[in-house]
């Protein structure tokens, strides 16, 4: 039998300099982006790709990049920047996962159709429900009709070195390109690997951007993305064309990079015997872990091989039949399920097999779904299965389409129950009246508990606040975001009341959609009961939600929109969101000889919501308790009477702010005191101030605040931040004077 194999190109000396960098794949992809010099990113933060953006944050706060590095509202806001940038001449980046990549969906063909190039690095992440932030190709396989070239980095040094062809192609042929790269396999694993030791050889390598149409050429200005009917087909013909054109020029990149890095990529790498009889097919590092497994296996005398892709678009067929000719069985694994005759890239490969008259078997197997990880002794066990397949003990590994590593569930489980649901047990309180008795409401009956959020979390103390001034059934509604993840780990949950939760963005839009078929079952008789709605957002969610939230407000649904506003987008790790105060430390938006810090100031939902002309808006604190009860209590009503309520929380984030736990109340008063936060509502458009420090000699600066809001904002009380300290306060001031006079008007 043939010794073991590698099939790539011969390795060729570097032409430029090299460098030993240590760094895990998404620190390489920034390295990468900041090394290439791109005109601009648009980012919006998803686990688990988010430290690739914050990294080039980092770069740009310590003046390493000019990068115009713009934190969006949503991954469709995100990608949608970079749209701009590309149709402007600039060269453009994006990063994104899962549920972020999805979102984005609507413009990722539109991008593709308008010939922009840009690089769009996914680090892949099964898509939910259930939610699950782990590794998956749910998404990759989404893009596989969206027209963009598709190249994928097994490696920790392959999401290095595939950003900077991926750039490179997608200017040659005019198309968009994605650099797919595992999910916490690849994006958190730390590596020693080989970088150009110099910025100019990238930049010298990758060559000026080649000059196309400008949505700034007034002089011969054109028509970008117009309306088209039966022309539309043709634009197929072209994206094929161009495809087919990437198929021919990547080689010329790849034999170029290698000559100037001195590490080789082709379309596909096979790893084994050359004479094998059994080749498994895996992308990424399922690929790299098999080879171990061949290497055992290859010792003990199989004739085994593993092929891994390095290109999904364009799709390499005759290099794939090529790498796989000779073999009687091809395992192909995949971390996906396509509920069809078998999955995406199997079909594909035995697509291109009949087309040369193959006789080789295929059989399918999905792995690795949900992060679940795969070892060499679990690709030895794929490998034996293609080997006896047929012949195998277990019926369902006859099967051509099956899953690996899947276990069957227990008919006989019958988990404890560990808390007791609130039932009609609940008290019906007055709703009606402006007086609290709080002995009355703390015998209330909680609708949640044993959460594991940390120690001094806001979240959990202004919700149960608020939700002891809310009487009868309750049905609750989260997006994604901290106060989700720490109440429902499965199998558990923390509530006690019906509780649904969907997407990160649409809380709002699912309680919409509730509360319709509330009134209308209620209207046919079929609900008795007064239930009560309430919607929950927060972490971010006034930034990717905010279209849908004011969308309900418009149409003025009968439910309560709550937002536990800490400052950031905290459950992805501390990334800016629009709520934060300007000059504030996130872990995109650094402070540095370039930036200080969060460059805008706080976005006021209250105010935005304000002109949408809904029911009940309100600003709440636990600092005073009794203000936050009585209005729980007025926005009850106010469902319950057919209207539309908004209520946003200080809610502490000991974390990721850098506070003492213990700090929490005095810094959500300090807030308060300081205006920063003032207490106030707003019914049927008039205002209310329930609370003025002015009058009781009680307002501090807003510096009182910084000082116990812990390391994210503690830098503004220092000398070199008094100018953004000074404009922060001025912002405040001004807001809160312009507060004052609405409050004073009888129309306001």
């Amino acid at each position: 039998m043939a010794k073991a194999a590698v099939i790539e190109e011969a390795k060729v000396k570097a032409s430029k300099p090299q460098t030993v960098w240590i760094g895990n794949g998404n620190e390489a992809v920034a390295h990468a982006i900041v090394q290439i010099g791109y005109d601009g990113e648009g980012y919006y933060p998803i686990t688990p790709s988010s430290v690739a953006g914050q990294e080039v944050a980092k770069a740009f706060a310590a003046g390493k990049t000019d990068i115009a590095f713009i934190p969006a509202t949503s991954e469709l806001a995100a990608i949608g920047v970079c749209a701009g940038m590309a149709i402007a001449g600039g060269r453009a980046v994006d990063v994104t996962s899962a549920n972020g990549l999805l979102l984005k969906a609507e413009e990722m063909p539109a991008i593709a159709g308008l010939s922009l190039p840009m690089v769009l690095n996914l680090s892949t992440r099964d898509v939910s429900a259930p939610l699950n932030i782990k590794n998956g190709h749910t998404d990759l396989a989404a893009c596989l009709g969206f027209g963009w070239l598709i190249l994928c980095a097994p490696t920790v040094q392959a999401t290095y070195d595939m950003n900077i062809i991926a750039i490179k192609l997608a200017e040659a042929v005019n198309l968009p390109a994605i650099v797919a790269y595992d999910g916490f396999h690849t994006s958190h694993a730390n590596r020693k690997i080989k970088v150009f030791a110099e910025q100019k050889d990238v930049r010298e390598l990758v060559g000026e951007k080649p000059k196309g149409l400008s949505i700034f050429d007034v002089d011969h200005p054109h028509t970008f993305g117009p309306y088209m009917n039966d022309d539309l087909i043709n634009t197929k013909v072209q994206l094929e064309a161009k495809m087919a054109r990437a198929y021919e020029v990547l080689p010329g990149i790849f034999k170029q990079y290698a000559e100037h890095s001195g590490r080789s990529y082709n379309f596909v790498e096979r790893y084994g015997a050359d004479d094998a009889e059994v080749i498994m097919v895996m992308i990424n590092t399922g690929g790299e872990t098999a080879k171990d497994a061949v290497d055992r296996l290859n010792k003990r005398g199989e004739k085994v091989a593993v092929v891994i892709p390095k290109v999904l678009r364009p799709f390499p067929e005759k290099e794939l039949v090529k790498a796989v000719a000779g073999a009687r069985m091809i395992l192909v694994g995949e971390r996906v399920s396509q509920y069809g005759a078998t999955n995406y890239l199997a079909n594909e490969l035995g697509a291109a097999l009949q087309r040369v008259g193959s006789k080789a078997e295929i059989i399918q197997r999905t792995y690795g779904v949900g992060g679940l990880t795969l070892t060499d002794d679990d690709a030895e066990k794929l490998f034996e299965i293609a080997i006896r397949w047929p012949n195998v003990d277990d019926p369902d590994e006859q099967r051509r389409k099956w899953y690996y590593g899947a276990w069957p569930g227990d008919i006989e489980s019958n988990p404890p129950v560990t808390i007791e649901a609130v039932t009609a047990r609940d008290k019906q309180l007055n709703i009606g009246q402006d007086k609290v008795n709080l002995r009355d409401l703390s015998e209330m009956t909680c609708r949640f508990e044993k959460h594991a959020a940390c120690p001094g979390c806001g979240i959990f103390v202004n919700l149960n606040l608020f939700l002891r001034g809310i009487d009868g059934p309750v049905v609750l509604m989260f997006n994604t975001g901290c106060g989700m993840v720490v109440t429902t780990g499965y199998p558990n949950t923390t509530f006690k009341v019906p509780y649904f939760h969907n997407l990160f963005h649409n809380a709002s839009s699912t309680a919409t959609g509730v509360v319709e078929m509330y009134k209308r079952f209620r209207k046919q008789g079929k609900i008795k009961e007064d239930i009560t709605f309430i919607a929950i957002s927060g972490d971010g969610g006034a930034d990717i939600g905010m279209d849908q939230v004011i969308g309900a407000a418009l149409r003025n649904d009968a439910f309560i929109m709550l937002e536990y506003d800490n400052k950031g987008y905290m459950n992805t790790g501390a990334q800016l969101c629009y709520t934060g105060i300007k000059g504030q430390r996130n872990s995109n938006a650094y402070i540095g000889p370039q930036q200080k810090g969060k460059t805008t100031h706080h976005k006021d939902t209250i105010e935005i919501l304000r002109g949408t002309h809904c029911s009940y808006l309100f600003q709440a604190a636990e600092s005073s308790p009794v203000d936050m009860i009585r209005k729980a209590r007025k926005a009850q009503q106010t469902a319950r009477d057919g209207g539309f309520v908004y209520g946003k929380f200080w809610s502490t984030c000991p974390l990721n702010w850098g506070m003492k736990e213990s700090n929490g109340p005095a810094a959500v008063k300090a807030a308060v005191d300081s205006c920063l936060f003032p207490l106030y509502e707003v019914e049927k458009g008039i205002t209310t101030l329930n609370y003025d420090p002015e009058k009781r000699n009680k307002k501090v600066p807003v510096t009182e605040a910084f000082k116990l809001m812990g390391a994210g904002f503690g830098h503004m009380v220092k000398p070199d931040f008094a100018d953004v300290v000074a404009d922060v306060q001025g912002e405040v001031d001004r807001r809160w004077k312009r507060l004052k006079g609405m409050a004073e008007s009888e129309i306001l």
